[in-house]
């Protein structure tokens, strides 16, 4: 298996890309709940048209579950990414310092004993 690099900024790439996405399912689902809400009230109030209007909001009231969960945990997921990048850098940081400190020792020479 090939190598590969891993980068704070492309994990923040990606999660700002998550994040367009996200808005653009949220603006969807918008409309779409807008588009059918003009339906609403069309079933009438007779027993069928009772039963349709119940069903149509059993419905919707699935529909509504379904896209506010997903793009909850998406945001959650993008929080993460986040989360990562900061964490991977912090790490870059103290590994690199360790090995300046490293390479400064060895530089130096051996410590004289006393």
């Amino acid at each position: 298996m090939g190598g590969f690099n891993v980068s704070p900024e492309t994990i923040r790439q990606a999660a700002d890309q998550l994040d367009a996405g996200i808005e653009e399912v949220q603006a969807l689902y918008d409309q779409f709940t807008a588009s059918v809400e003009q339906y609403a009230d069309a079933f009438g109030g007779d027993i069928i048209g009772t039963a349709g209007g119940i069903g149509h909001q059993v419905l919707m009231d699935a529909a509504d579950g379904c896209f506010t969960t997903n793009i909850e945990d998406l945001t959650t997921i993008s929080q993460a990414l986040r989360d990562m990048a900061d964490d991977h850098e912090v790490s870059d940081d103290e590994i690199a310092a360790v090995f300046s400190k490293l390479q400064g020792d060895l530089q130096s020479g051996p410590a004289q004993s006393a």
